[in-house]
């Protein structure tokens, strides 16, 4: 899975800041969010991230 992303997202082009999450975590970010429904504020608290870095998070 971490493989696909990166290549996807290695043919987006990209501006800003660099990624405060590594590749495998943001995968199992959004495996609890799709699994369990839990709300971005309490996915945010058991990662130590900010509520809206979760929330940037997307899938691709």
């Amino acid at each position: 899975m971490v493989k696909v992303l990166r290549d996807a997202a290695s043919l987006k082009k990209t501006r800003g800041c660099p990624q405060k999450v590594a590749w495998e975590d943001q995968v199992l970010i959004c495996l609890q969010y799709w699994r369990e429904y839990r709300t971005y504020f309490h996915i945010a608290q058991d990662w130590l991230l900010s509520e809206f870095t979760v929330c940037r998070i997307e899938p691709i």
